[in-house]
């Protein structure tokens, strides 16, 4: 039987993302989460390597990487919408259709994968973790910026009311089911603290907003405690040998 975040997945990004990829020219957030996410991957990769963006959507963040290092990204995602918008970018010639709790391809074929703000569409991402360390070759990386609940348990996730395709979850509980699906975790980061509140006062998002936010942040984050209440978490793992 189809899971029907699973179905409400699809459907929403079929249907309601056809114009995906202007939303990360326009909107602050998706520029900011550019300006964090390419300099934090591309810092570790190497010439030649090849990254396998998992339910990458339209590819904006995909293209940026390919932009800024020498290596290549295959696309996968379950949104047919979304593949076909990937292949409009030259530089973005190898996309599939495809499940993220089954991916399309042999073992051990890449060097990296991604996951940007995907592992939260599932009520359990330690079957999509599982199958992302299944394609990595040994020492291979992992990649995952998720939003992060600080009201969410240690224990999984919770539901996102009136959202079939979301779900809220902790960094903490991410980085343990990382653990748990074969990696060891590097690095978690925290950001997004301040912005939390500052979108609250401030009348519309801007790019001076996550500005003055990182600046902020820069403070905040040496005060212990705090990092739980970031909006977003970026986690490096490595595959066991």
């Amino acid at each position: 039987m189809e899971r029907p975040d699973r179905a409400s997945n699809k459907d929403f990004y079929d249907t309601e993302r056809e114009q995906d990829r202007a939303r990360f020219v326009r909107e602050p957030s998706k520029l900011h989460t550019a300006e964090l996410l390419v300099p934090w991957v591309t810092s570790c990769l190497r010439e030649g390597d090849t990254v396998l963006d998992i339910a990458g959507g339209s590819g904006s963040y995909a293209s940026a990487i390919v932009r800024t290092a020498p290596v290549s990204v295959v696309g996968v995602d379950i949104s047919e919408s979304m593949i076909r918008q990937r292949f409009e970018d030259p530089l973005l010639e190898d996309n599939v259709v495809g499940d993220m709790e089954a991916l399309p391809f042999r073992d051990g074929v890449f060097d990296a994968v991604m996951f940007v703000a995907a592992l939260h569409h599932v009520p359990q991402p330690l079957r999509a973790l599982q199958e992302a360390r299944r394609v990595l070759r040994p020492g291979g990386r992992l990649f995952a910026l998720e939003p992060s609940s600080f009201r969410s348990s240690r224990r999984g996730v919770r539901p996102v009311p009136g959202m079939a395709h979301e779900f809220a979850l902790s960094a903490s509980w991410l980085a343990e089911q990382i653990r748990a699906a074969g990696f060891d975790v590097e690095q978690v980061q925290m950001r997004n603290l301040a912005v939390r509140a500052l979108s609250r006062l401030a009348r519309r998002s801007s790019a001076r907003l996550f500005r003055i936010g990182d600046a902020i942040d820069a403070v905040l984050r040496h005060v212990p405690g705090l990092d739980r209440f970031a909006e977003t978490a970026l986690i490096h793992a490595v595959r066991h040998e």
